[in-house]
């Protein structure tokens, strides 16, 4: 104290809701902690915008590690907000037990990620739930009153409009474009997009169908169901808010003394929500429809005692009315069809088909208890699923059976508790001995909060402006691309971003959301999720746990709202060494990803140089790299696939000599590649097998006998695991092994594998899971053929002692 006594103190300008400065710290410390404070909020809206512009769906390791810097961006944020609390000397936070049941939800995700058998999908993963779990932690304590939380909810319902209007402008030209471009040459787009599918196979006609008739928008998503898990929170809180300053203009009638929405403000911000309504009709996504409904009738009764039952069933009826108009225009102009209603049965058929088929996978062994770990569902649903299912997904499309297959009975334990307590705090009643009275108490008559000082339109351009920068440095959007789509993109995002918050802006001004209008788009979000899945996607996810952080923070009338300070250096060095021990983990579990990563990446571009000859100095150099990214990552199988890849490729550019066993040396890669801790049950692996075996026969058919007997061992074991192990299902694979063992000699178990084939075939209702033609023809045939050949090589005994001899 004697040191700073001939030192004058400057009173801080920050509102004393915002920043309490200690008197043991200097106002500078004080005011430095509240700019990094301030700072690591911005952030956190730049974050949370930039990962809805690019697609999150992806499975495979180059996919769920492309998200990974969008994880360690927010762990850097969260440094600094922890920075910015230990210049404060104050760790100021909320706490509920819902937050607790979100933080053991994760830590059950990542328990199951260190069991799964595709460890490095699983760990990439299970660290894209940790990132979405650090929005929820910032979003929860970082804002410091109403104003910041409401612009952070204001930040998510913009970036719902925001791609709304790109589905829009997706729908009226990219589409039709694209179709366009698919009919002047359709094997140019099919490469293109990797499709490899022969004209007149079922799966060139199902890709036809979907280019040429489907008329469902995805926007930066990879689903239209997707996209609609996505806006249908918003368009649920656009509504309600909508319905709030309805209430309060009716219910201040003529009192000009306070400020009260005008007609206009009610006119814009309902056109904003028209145009999310018309993009969620557009995906046809059924759950998403039952979750708009649900959380309107949330809203409806929650208003009906402040503005009577004529005004709610009047506003229930004119949207009912505007979403029947809205449905026939659609309609009049192609987009949308009575498949919609017709084939409702059959969407709801396909699902029970995906929950028994979740259900034999999680009976089987203790998956009901530990969970696969994220990333790991569909290797065992190809092997549970029924013959009648029409896809092998990606998840369970159901919220509870997803977080149960990933994270075993406690993560679904965690995930129900938590949802129930937001909701329990969102709707429940105040509590007394609170600081502050939430909305949702007041009348509807009382005098709006105003919500968007200096501090909130500075919040939103960070959000707006800051999600650009974000989705530029961290995500997969080329703004300067060749064909300029990366262009329009960002500027068709922008505008509707920037057209979002000129709508909206003057009615979120005057009208402060109620917790309950949040917690009825908590609800319509997680109807949707049940029947359509996608938690494990970070922009649906983070939509979902943001709101839930937001609408806890504005019950101010409830502990779970109140924000908590605990002064002096212990509580912010404990959170600091708490997220020291992340930043670790994340670093030691990671960056073996990354460095494997990089050195493939050089690998790929010094073929790049040369893609048709490559020299051999080339490809030695080629091989050092893929040596060394193997020894880099000890869980990453991709890896030895480019290197098994590679060492055919070098084979083949030598002149392919038969002296030269080059099949040895592939498979003793690829059983390095499925030897734990990497998967065993690789698909890929077992398909790079098969291919590569039967690339080396295609280009020397001339090989020794022995040689030749080999290979074919090997496209038969391969084939045989497929079918048998990996996909029984599929009547495919059944066909492709009953043709190889028949090749080496098995004719048992190639006609049992044909049989199997044939019947599968006969069971699958979808024509792209059907045997071709041709194949089914030849199979037929090759039946006869093969048990003559058994019968030859394998006479029958010819009486009852020899057939019991051994």
């Amino acid at each position: 104290m004697a040191g700073r006594s001939g030192k004058s103190r400057k009173r801080s300008k920050t509102p004393p809701d915002t920043l309490r400065p200690s008197a043991a710290v200097p106002d500078d410390a004080s005011r430095f902690g509240e700019h990094l404070r301030r700072l690591a909020l911005g952030l956190t809206a730049a974050l949370i915008v930039a990962r809805a512009y690019w697609p999150s769906e992806g499975m495979t390791e180059i996919e769920t590690g492309a998200q990974l810097p969008w994880t360690f961006a927010l762990l850097a944020v969260t440094a600094l907000a922890v920075v910015g609390a230990m210049m404060e000397r104050t760790l100021r936070f909320r706490f509920g037990w819902a937050d607790l049941a979100l933080l053991a939800l994760i830590a059950a995700v990542g328990v199951s990620a260190s069991g799964a058998l595709d460890r490095r999908v699983a760990i990439n993963l299970a660290w894209q739930w940790v990132g979405v779990g650090g929005v929820y932690l910032l979003f929860r304590n970082l804002p410091r009153n109403r104003n910041e939380s409401q612009a952070l909810a204001g930040a998510l319902a913009a970036t719902a409009a925001a791609v709304s209007a790109y589905a829009l402008y997706q729908v009226g030209i990219e589409l039709p474009a694209f179709r366009a471009q698919f009919e002047q040459n359709p094997a140019r787009m099919l490469a293109m997009l990797g499709v490899n599918a022969a004209p007149g196979s079922p799966e060139y006609e199902q890709f036809v169908n979907r280019v040429l008739y489907s008329r469902e928008p995805y926007a930066t998503f990879a689903l239209a169901n997707s996209l609609a898990g996505y806006i249908v929170g918003p368009l649920v809180l656009g509504i309600g808010l909508l319905i709030v300053g309805i209430g309060t203009r009716v219910a201040q009638g003529e009192n000009t003394s306070r400020p009260r929405p005008t007609i206009l403000s009610l006119l814009m911000a309902a056109l904003l929500v028209l145009a999310v309504l018309v993009v969620l009709l557009l995906t046809k996504s059924r759950s998403a429809f039952a979750g708009l409904v649900v959380g309107v009738a949330i809203l409806a009764v929650w208003m009906a005692p402040r503005l009577g039952r004529r005004a709610v069933i009047g506003g229930t009826l004119g949207l009912i009315v505007v979403g029947v108009l809205a449905s026939v225009g659609l309609w009049q102009l192609g987009l949308l069809d009575r498949e919609v209603i017709t084939q409702s049965t059959l969407s709801l058929r396909y699902r029970v088909e995906y929950w028994i088929g979740t259900w034999r996978v999680l009976t089987d062994g203790n998956t009901w208890l530990t969970g696969l770990g994220p990333g790991n569902f569909r290797p065992e649903y190809r092997v549970h699923k029924l013959v009648e299912a029409s896809e092998d997904i990606a998840d369970p499309h159901n919220l509870l059976l997803e977080v149960w297959s990933t994270a075993g009975l406690f993560g679904l334990v965690f995930l129900l508790l938590g949802l129930a307590l937001v909701l329990w705090n969102l709707f429940g009643p105040a509590r007394s001995g609170t600081l502050a009275k939430a909305p949702t108490d007041r009348p509807v008559d009382s005098e709006p909060t105003t919500i968007t000082p200096k501090s909130a339109r500075a919040l939103l351009l960070w959000a707006g402006l800051g999600g650009w920068i974000g989705v530029i440095l961290l995500g997969d959007l080329v703004i300067f691309a060749d064909d300029n789509e990366g262009l329009i993109r960002w500027l068709i995002l922008g505008l509707g971003w920037g057209l979002a918050v000129a709508l909206a802006g003057p009615l979120w001004a005057r009208v402060s959301i109620p917790p309950v209008a949040l917690g009825a788009a908590i609800v319509a979000t997680v109807v949707n999720l049940l029947a359509a899945g996608g938690i494990g996607y970070a922009p649906v996810a983070s939509m979902l746990w943001g709101l839930s952080a937001i609408g806890l923070n504005l019950r101010e009338d409830r502990p779970v709202g109140r924000l908590r300070e605990l002064p002096g250096l212990f509580f912010p060095f404990t959170a600091a060494a708490v997220l020291a021990a992340i930043l670790g983990t994340f670093y030691g579990t990671v960056s073996p990803y990354w460095r494997s990563q990089t050195l493939m990446n050089r690998a790929d571009a010094l073929l790049a140089q040369r893609p048709t000859a490559p020299r051999q100095e080339d490809l030695d150099q080629v091989g050092d790299l893929l040596d060394r990214a193997i020894a880099a990552d000890l869980y990453a199988t991709r890896p030895y696939l480019a290197l098994a890849e590679l060492e055919l490729v070098a084979w083949l550019s030598r002149g392919a000599p038969p002296e030269d066993a080059v099949w040895n040396r592939i498979e003793r890669l690829l059983d390095s590649a499925r030897t734990p801790p990497r998967d065993p049950r690789s698909l890929d692996v077992r398909m790079a097998r098969l291919n590569s075996a039967s690339r080396i026969l295609q280009a020397r058919p001339d090989l020794p006998s022995t040689a030749r007997d080999r290979l074919r061992a090997i496209i038969a074991d391969a084939s045989y695991t497929i079918a048998t192990e990996l996909a029984p299902t599929r009547p495919i694979d059944r066909a492709r092994a009953a043709e190889a063992l028949a090749a080496v000699g098995q004719f048992d178990r190639a006609i049992e594998q044909a049989e199997i084939a044939l019947d599968l075939d006969a069971r699958v209702p979808h024509l792209d899971k059907k045997l071709p033609n041709a194949t089914r023809e030849r199979l037929i045939a090759s039946i006869t053929t093969w048990r003559s050949a058994k019968d030859v090589n394998d006479p029958e005994p010819a009486d009852e002692s020899a057939r019991s001899a051994p």
